[in-house]
């Protein structure tokens, strides 16, 4: 693992594939709500260029990962497991305070 402080755009590059991977594994498993909870993400990152904005859409993406039975995180097939895994990591990463806007 690199020392060095990630960039606001890399992370959000990496938000956006995870983003990615959960609609694809979405439409694998004929999930439609997930597949809806992954156009509202990528609204919520859309135009996002600076740390402020990355860490209050990481924050709003989070709020996903709260409840129990029948949450976001409550997954039936790997594909989608590993997506939301992938994605929840993702978004974690968004909130630091030590990424660095370029």
């Amino acid at each position: 693992m690199s020392s060095k402080p990630r960039t606001v755009e890399a992370v959000r590059t990496e938000i956006l594939s995870a983003i990615a991977e959960v609609r694809a594994a979405a439409r694998l498993g004929r999930d439609e709500q997930r597949a809806h909870t992954a156009d509202w993400l990528d609204g919520l990152f859309a135009g996002v260029s600076d740390r402020r904005g990355l860490r209050e859409a990481s924050a709003q993406g989070l709020t996903l990962y709260r409840g129990g039975m029948g949450s976001f995180r409550d997954v039936g097939y790997a594909a989608a497991g590993h997506a939301v895994d992938r994605l929840h990591a993702a978004l974690r990463r968004g909130r630091s305070w030590f990424l660095r806007n370029s």
